[in-house]
């Protein structure tokens, strides 16, 4: 991410921040597809680097185990 990105990240996340402390929804189309936008980039990343995660399965079966 080019400092240009990051500081459109940041801005983006600081909107959300501010709308959720006032309650409200975010109903910016433009901030909506930015945040999918790179939220599916991330997952892609992650999927590449790390490849598919379970952790899922592993959580449940633990609390099962401490009950």
């Amino acid at each position: 991410m080019n400092q240009d990105e990051q500081s459109q990240a940041e801005a983006d996340i600081a909107e959300v921040a501010r709308l959720v402390a006032e309650g409200k929804q975010v109903t910016d189309p433009e901030l909506l597809r930015r945040i999918r936008q790179r939220s599916d980039a991330l997952r892609r990343e992650m999927l590449r680097t790390q490849g598919l995660t379970d952790i899922a399965v592993d959580l449940v079966r633990e609390s099962r185990d401490e009950g």
